[in-house]
């Protein structure tokens, strides 16, 4: 294959019974890349037969659609569709994400006019507007825990520099890129040159982390991880993940399985420690408590009958 033939941008969505959620997602984007020449891949982790894919067929011939006999997990989809992408850029994309007019065109433009970038995020905002802190001026460390994005801290007292410094606000008011430590996953875009030196996503990491990982090691290799501050991405985070009982478990527990080995790889390596034991016991206590605390919420919220009336709308355990 020449240069010429080659794709501009290669889209990789993984998806796990989202169903509505991805036919949306992937109409976006052709919608809003018609000077682009894309390569379009869906890896279906082993969905429930509910006619999605039969439609996705359908409506978009163009998208390669390839199937897993079982769940991979998000970095193990993605790896699927990264050992056969072809263009010189690559964007992982959540099937919760709608992308808006000129968003892939201006991260594509700067990571034209950047040859030391090797990943790009964008700003992503939920259904309502708001602002969902998808990009860090550090890597999570321990005290990440008390002031990551979502953590009771960073809502009560938003602005503190603790959380500013693991989850970065959105400035309407700035006008240039710039640069953090991480990026989030679903919406990232990789040069393919970055990722041909330090290798594809971590399977070891099932749900969340993996992008963390993979943006520490394009730091380590001299890589830059920068943020565009005006592409128009949407993310109805939770969209496909809070509807079902599974998985809710499922993406707490792999949360927390990923902090650990993000921990054990990344911030002590060291094969014994006494440390180990305080943070396996740690994100044990808060498995625990956010597991209770969401089932409350969840009975609270759809009485006890509701999970076996929505069974048939699992979503997907793979999102962030």
């Amino acid at each position: 294959m020449t240069a010429a033939d080659a794709p501009d941008l290669t889209v990789i969505t993984v998806n796990y019974n989202c169903g509505t959620h991805l036919l949306a997602c992937i109409e976006a984007v052709f919608r809003n890349t018609r000077g682009l020449k894309l390569e379009y891949f869906v890896v279906d982790n082993a969905s429930r037969p509910d006619g999605t894919l039969e439609l996705l067929r359908a409506n978009f011939p163009q998208v390669r659609l390839l199937m897993s006999a079982r769940n991979l997990g998000f970095a193990g989809g993605c790896n699927l569709a990264l050992e056969r992408a072809r263009a010189r850029y690559i964007l992982l994309l959540n099937p919760d994400t709608e992308v808006g007019p000129s968003a892939l065109d201006r991260m594509l433009a700067f990571l034209d006019s950047r040859s030391d970038i090797g990943v790009l995020g964008s700003p992503l905002v939920s259904g309502n507007g708001r602002d969902q802190r998808v990009a860090g001026r550090g890597f999570p460390g321990p005290l990440a825990a008390l002031f990551g994005r979502t953590t009771l801290l960073t809502r009560v007292f938003p602005r503190n520099r603790f959380s500013a410094r693991f989850s970065s606000r959105r400035d309407p008011d700035r006008r240039e890129p710039y640069e953090v430590d991480w990026v989030s996953g679903a919406c990232m875009m990789v040069r393919r040159e970055a990722m041909a030196e330090v290798g594809m996503l971590d399977p070891g990491y099932f749900l969340m982390w993996e992008d963390a990982d993979w943006c520490f090691r394009m730091k380590q290799a001299g890589w830059k991880v920068y943020c565009v501050h005006d592409a128009d991405v949407v993310h109805r985070e939770g969209a496909s993940r809070n509807a079902a009982w599974s998985a809710l478990w499922i993406a707490t527990v792999a949360f927390h399985k990923g902090a650990y080995r993000y921990y054990r790889l990344h911030i002590n390596a060291r094969a014994f420690h006494p440390a180990h034991l305080f943070v396996i016991g740690a994100l044990a206590g808060r498995t625990v408590l956010l597991l209770t605390t969401r089932s409350i919420r969840r009975i609270a919220r759809s009485g006890p009958t509701a999970p076996a009336r929505r069974r048939t709308e699992d979503p997907q355990p793979v999102h962030r």
